[in-house]
């Protein structure tokens, strides 16, 4: 199916799930958007503007997305100062806009959105994010995404920096068991790598190695999902997902002459990635899930396992 029939697809959806119907003209603008139909999108996210709401202000988080690749940058930043005044914005509007924003190189135009999430966080998440487990709650990423901007801006850390997780440096162990075993012995790992194949790279090493690849794909992004959230329960505080190919892992093992399925040698594959090349885990809601699906976190690995 192509990017644009899923978005036409979408659209039919409406009729049979009026409830949802905010939710879906949203991920059928972002097709569209995909797809190279920009004016369809826009059309689609104006209604939803017109409708107010939570939804309305997704929707100008994505129209203002659209309007800079339509190359319209002065009615990008009229529409992001509209959803600023929208007393419907919430912390997760304004991380969209600050990512978006960022991606784009005008940091101190991300801080200022940054700086309005965290104005939006009530006194119970905040306490949240200073706890043992305040890793695994969605407004960390806020967190950490205000933080990187802030370093690259120069800025001395301030109070809401140490909220954030530590600073995500340096390879640890790639397996889960081993990472139990460093923190069960008080040596916590600042950074998890998780070595993974995404869905199309993962159909490929069934191929060649079914009897270890034998559980279908829901299961093992689950089971994957499950680890994770009970190592960050655990204290972990920061893991990176390394998309792996089997061409690369195949190349790295014939250089060692080792097995492309030892989990020693898959850890040293994983140490060869930049961190740019990593997924930060959880990566946020409406971002594309790390397993390579396309679907949204939210909608794919990031539903309650």
């Amino acid at each position: 199916m192509s990017v644009a029939d899923e978005a036409a697809a979408l659209e039919a959806e409406v009729e049979q799930y009026p409830d949802e119907r905010g939710e879906i003209l949203l991920d059928a603008a972002d097709a569209w958007r995909r797809a190279g139909r920009l004016d369809r999108a826009a059309d689609l996210l104006s209604k939803l503007i017109t409708d107010g709401g939570g939804d309305g202000c997704y929707a100008m988080a994505q129209l203002a997305e659209v309007r800079f690749e339509q190359g319209d940058v002065d009615e990008a930043y009229v529409v992001l100062d509209r959803l600023a005044h929208d007393a419907a914005t919430n912390d997760g509007h304004c991380t969209l806009v600050a990512e978006l924003l960022a991606e784009r190189g005008d940091l101190h135009g991300a801080l200022r959105w940054y700086d309005r999430a965290v104005a939006r966080l009530s006194a119970e998440e905040l306490r949240a994010l200073s706890g043992p487990d305040g890793w695994i709650q969605m407004s960390s990423v806020m967190l950490r995404g205000r933080r990187a901007v802030r370093r690259r801006l120069g800025l001395v850390p301030d109070a809401t920096d140490e909220l954030a997780p530590a600073a995500l440096q340096g390879q640890r162990p790639v397996d889960v068991d081993g990472v139990r075993d460093a923190v069960e012995s008080g040596r916590m790992p600042r950074q998890v790598r998780m070595l993974i194949f995404q869905r199309q790279e993962r159909a490929e090493a069934r191929r060649r190695w079914p009897q270890e690849y034998d559980t279908t794909d829901d299961e093992h992004y689950q089971a994957a999902e499950r680890r994770w959230r009970e190592l960050a329960n655990d204290g972990v505080p920061a893991i990176r997902v390394v998309p792996a190919t089997v061409t690369d892992l195949c190349k790295f093992a014939d250089r060692t002459g080792e097995s492309p399925l030892d989990p020693a040698l898959k850890a040293r594959y994983g140490e060869t990635f930049p961190e740019a090349h990593t997924i930060a885990w959880p990566p946020p809601r409406n971002s594309p899930c790390w397993c390579g699906s396309t679907a949204k976190y939210k909608k794919c690995c990031g539903r309650a396992v």
